[in-house]
């Protein structure tokens, strides 16, 4: 066996050793989430929501900042689209989901919380039907894999 080829080898042996985890987020929520947020990339202020949706419709992969474009099912597959990842927790159930990771590494620390969600609506008033429908259709992938609805 070649070097190149026993690093390999190694490698792929290692990383199916760890506990391999991650969380996904409802796309409807998801997408007010980045509207909404305080970061840099803050767009409220540049266009209204109706504006942003069809902004993150028509966006790519492709784009400088494009994850809020891709499918969060991307982050959990190798390029044949095989699931790598032991555990996809849902942002929806993030203490019961955290317990059971934490449980899984051996920690007992608890989930920090940042920052306090500081909508006073719930993201089911934000759309319109249009809207609702481009988000259904932009994330379908992720919406069908992770059982999501657009629901209260």
């Amino acid at each position: 066996m070649l070097p190149k080829e026993r690093r390999l080898a190694i490698g792929r042996k290692q990383f199916e050793t760890y506990f391999k985890f991650g969380f996904v987020r409802n796309p409807w929520d998801r997408v007010v989430s980045l509207y909404e947020r305080t970061e840099a990339l803050q767009l409220r202020d540049k266009m209204n929501f109706e504006e942003f949706v069809d902004w993150i419709q028509y966006s790519s992969s492709t784009c400088v900042h494009s994850s809020p474009h891709r499918y969060q099912l991307d982050w959990f597959v190798d390029p044949n689209g095989n699931v790598l990842a032991d555990f996809i927790g849902k942002f929806e159930h993030l203490d019961e989901d955290w317990a059971f990771v934490a449980q899984k590494l051996g920690i007992t620390d608890e989930l920090p919380h940042r920052r306090a969600n500081p909508r006073t609506r719930h993201y089911t008033e934000y759309y319109s039907s249009r809207t609702k429908e481009v988000i259904a259709t932009k994330f379908k992938v992720d919406i069908d894999r992770f059982g999501y609805e657009f629901a209260g």
